[in-house]
């Protein structure tokens, strides 16, 4: 069976205990899904997706909103060539918790006063395109929307140049979201030092 993608998309096939998983990836939002096929008695085939991300987190609609359609149109498609369980149909099943449980990078600026926080920081070291910085975003957004506090996800230092000259991918994620900028750290830090400088005032 071929599978026709929309531009932007693309996916990977692994075997599983009892199947196969199909993970799928947009260059732009990152993770988007999977559907997972499993054998079932009768050589029928239980098709079930689950779309990547929390679902309070807006982004999470997002992906819904592309990789949905698409989820059901393979599942059509597998229908036709495999024979899926009559009984199955296509389940949407929640996002299973990540194992091993990925261990990401962050740092928490506190208010030099009160201690309090007043933004984080969150490392991606392999957020080298769009797609990517949003998988950082969407690992961690049950901590950054806990903290509640100014939030940004910081890609690699890119070039040659002194380290303070060298731009990174950056991506303020809460508590509004902002498009991509390529920032040097003499032009990032000052940002933060004006939100130390207004906390506790």
């Amino acid at each position: 069976m071929a599978i026709r993608l929309p531009p932007d998309v693309s996916f990977d096939k692994h075997p599983v205990s009892d199947g196969w998983t199909y993970s799928f990836r947009h260059r732009i939002l990152g993770a988007l899904g999977r559907i997972l096929l499993q054998d079932t008695d009768g050589g029928h085939c239980h098709i079930s997706f689950d779309v990547a991300g929390d679902p309070a987190d807006p982004m999470t609609a997002r992906r819904a909103a592309i990789f949905e359609p698409l989820a059901r149109d393979i599942a059509r498609q597998m229908d036709a060539a495999m024979g899926a369980s009559p009984a199955a149909g296509l389940f949407r099943v929640p996002e299973p918790p990540q194992e091993p449980k990925e261990v990401i990078e962050s740092q928490v600026i506190p208010c030099p006063r009160c201690g309090m926080p007043v933004a984080m920081l969150i490392f991606a070291p392999t957020g080298t395109d769009a797609g990517r910085l949003e998988d950082f975003a969407r690992l961690m957004y049950p901590e950054y929307t806990r903290l509640n506090v100014p939030s940004w996800v910081i890609g690699p230092a890119l070039g040659s140049a002194p380290p303070m000259d060298r731009p990174a991918d950056i991506i303020k994620v809460w508590p509004t979201r902002e498009p991509i900028q390529r920032l040097p750290p003499t032009r990032f830090n000052p940002l933060l030092d004006r939100l130390m400088a207004a906390h506790c005032r």
